[in-house]
């Protein structure tokens, strides 16, 4: 089929509005991709992932830029902050963008109107872990031990405000006990005293104990999965023990300064998809975590959703971040 010359002149000029966002990210020498945690936890190394492969599909540099401090809050500041030109992205924790914004009251952004939704990577549950201690097999037995021991029933998160504290919050409203909530920052440090039988719980991502479980060090109760984990086959979900409001996993995303140009969003939609495929994103999901990838449309449906969950389950537990 030949194009007259007026049809020529159309392509053309639509050809040219379409390169015109990519030729941008040349001109300025590359890309950024903030992470609000320090190197080697699970958000850096998705991002370092999903750089190879922008760096790849654009053929253009791109940096993984850590931000670490206030749960994750000062990288979405930079984001939300930076120009919509394609150049700066953020990888975080679904919770950071549908948890804080219901418990603190200046964020600093709004994660609806401030980010557009790029693609989800992968997805991760939690584990409710006691001290190999404490002699309680399961939750109810769990229940028991602090009915009992009021003074020594402390629950560790890595950080007050964060989500696992208010699922740390949910779990003694479940279990109608009492939970004293000790705030850490980092989940390192709360697992080294956990170990230490210091602490006599902690609520963490599936991933970060598990090690310590099967050397029994700690002891696994549950995991917040839709169904058991892969790695901890033989451990039940809360769902199982008729906790189901304790059903909840956690997607890593990314996402990039809203009214970042849509065809930059569908592109570096696409690579971080891609990115699941990768050896190098197959090393982190490799007993971290499990692939789900998702890309743009459908993530911006998960993200209003999730926001609007957590929003409930705060309200409905009167969480504050200094509970």
């Amino acid at each position: 089929m030949s194009l007259n010359r007026r049809q020529f002149a159309a392509s053309v000029a639509a050809a040219s509005l379409i390169s015109q966002p990519f030729a941008a990210l040349a001109q300025r020498g590359g890309m950024r991709i903030f992470v609000g945690f320090p190197p080697g936890g699970l958000p850096d190394l998705v991002a370092r992932a999903v750089a190879d492969q922008l760096r790849q599909s654009f053929g253009t540099p791109v940096v993984v830029e850590n931000r670490p401090g206030a749960n994750g809050r000062i990288a979405g500041q930079a984001v939300k902050n930076a120009a919509p030109d394609g150049n700066t992205f953020l990888v975080a924790p679904a919770s950071n963008i549908v948890h804080l914004p219901h418990v603190y009251s200046d964020l600093g952004y709004d994660p609806i109107k401030d980010f557009a939704p790029v693609a989800q990577m992968v997805e991760n549950d939690f584990a409710f872990t006691i001290s190999s201690k404490i002699p309680a097999t399961n939750l109810r037995e769990f229940a028991a031990w602090c009915a009992k021991n009021p003074d020594k029933a402390t629950f560790a998160s890595p950080g007050a405000g964060s989500s696992p504290h208010l699922m740390g919050v949910m779990v003694a409203k479940s279990l109608g006990t009492r939970l004293t909530h000790v705030p850490y920052k980092g989940s390192s440090f709360a697992l080294t005293d956990l170990v230490g039988g210091h602490v006599s719980a902690m609520m963490s991502s599936t991933s970060f104990v598990v090690q310590q479980h099967k050397s029994n060090q700690v002891r696994i109760l549950a995991t917040t999965g839709r169904s058991r984990s892969s790695v901890l086959p033989q451990v039940p979900t809360f769902q199982e023990q008729g906790m189901a409001e304790l059903t909840l996993t956690e997607g890593t995303w990314l996402l990039a300064p809203a009214k970042t140009p849509q065809a930059i969003i569908d592109k570096a939609s696409d690579a971080a998809v891609l990115s699941v495929q990768g050896p190098e994103m197959q090393a982190v999901i490799d007993g971290q975590t499990i692939a789900a990838p998702l890309g743009a449309i459908v993530m911006r449906r998960l993200m209003l959703a999730e926001f609007e969950k957590r929003g409930a389950q705060v309200k409905a537990n009167g969480f504050k971040p200094e509970s």
